[in-house]
């Protein structure tokens, strides 16, 4: 016959083993909340633009992450790529926290990315800012009295004023998406007018943070805490997202920024636009003549050299382009 202290005791072991098995099938049932992380260190080009947005509409159907961290260190990049990592950012916004740690800097095309997070940090030290476009000198197209075309501005799109007015209508929508967001900014407003925004300076961290372009000074581990705050996570697990959506980097051989920079103007299509850093010099400058022989190389009759006889390369101005 048992005693009642075993008994007791029989009791005690089984209530234990049935709270472990509990508390084992709750934490199997309810997952870990989750904050993502993305680092993104490069010039933003269609390729890095692209793995960027592809990773971050990830996170955002991912029902595993709660809120996500993007850590920028970037000067920029083509315009209409950082314009659509920016709308994929807030797309992530609606639906789950999202901060920004910039490292180093996030200019230009960079900051256009910060800008539409929920949160930004940066260290004291950081370049941030940069607001606005850049693209090379326009120039008017040629006529060739052996071609026939269905409008004088079929091969180049537009005059040099047409070029003109479309940097400085994408570089109003910079500033615009920039004051916008900022304004707003629930802890930190901005501090400058549209027209202050637009002269397009770097500030240190610290000015910026004076100036209500960044939230609050710190690191990573600042947004990772805030972005778990504003999910409302009491604790959370922190994951990389590309391992975590098994969603590797693109191998791109980039080891500098200028290196970075350089290729990405030298595979540019002509005329484009950037939204990058403006102490960094466009690469590839070419004269007019070796661009009118690539527009000419692009014809289906390339055999054939429709080019006028052109001034020394000396004389004639330049811009960037593409080779």
């Amino acid at each position: 016959m048992n005693r009642p202290w075993q008994r007791t005791i029989g009791i005690l072991l089984i209530l234990a083993l049935a709270l472990a098995g509990g508390l084992a099938a709750s934490a199997w049932i309810t997952p870990t909340p989750t904050v993502g992380v993305l680092r993104f260190e490069n010039v933003i080009d269609t390729q890095t633009a692209n793995h960027v947005i592809n990773v971050l509409e990830a996170a955002r159907n991912d029902a595993a992450i709660d809120a996500v961290v993007l850590e920028i260190y970037s000067p920029g990049g083509y315009a209409t790529s950082s314009e659509s990592i920016y709308h994929t950012m807030l797309k992530l916004r609606e639906v789950k926290p999202l901060v920004v740690s910039i490292d180093t800097m996030a200019a230009s095309g960079g900051y256009f990315m910060a800008v539409a997070s929920n949160y930004i940090y940066a260290p004291a030290s950081a370049y941030v800012g940069n607001v606005g476009t850049r693209g090379g000198r326009p120039m008017d197209p040629a006529i060739y009295p052996e071609e026939l075309s269905s409008g004088p501005y079929k091969l180049s799109g537009g005059s040099r004023f047409d070029q003109i007015r479309q940097l400085d209508l994408v570089g109003e929508a910079f500033v615009s998406s920039v004051v916008f967001q900022r304004t707003n900014g629930v802890e930190n407003p901005l501090a400058l007018s549209a027209e202050e925004v637009a002269e397009a300076r770097i500030y240190l961290g610290s000015e910026a943070l004076a100036l209500g372009l960044i939230d609050g000074e710190g690191s990573r581990t600042d947004a990772i805490q805030k972005a778990g705050e504003l999910a409302g996570l009491t604790g959370w697990q922190t994951v990389d997202l590309e391992s975590w959506l098994n969603m590797p980097a693109p191998q791109v051989l980039y080891f500098e920024l200028n290196e970075a920079v350089e290729r990405m103007v030298v595979q540019a299509p002509p005329n484009s636009l950037y939204m990058l850093d403006d102490r960094i010099s466009l690469p590839g400058i070419v004269t007019r003549d070796d661009v009118m022989r690539h527009l000419v190389s692009l014809r289906p009759d390339a055999s054939r050299s429709f080019l006028p006889t052109l001034p020394s390369s000396s004389a004639m101005p330049t811009w960037a382009g593409g080779n």
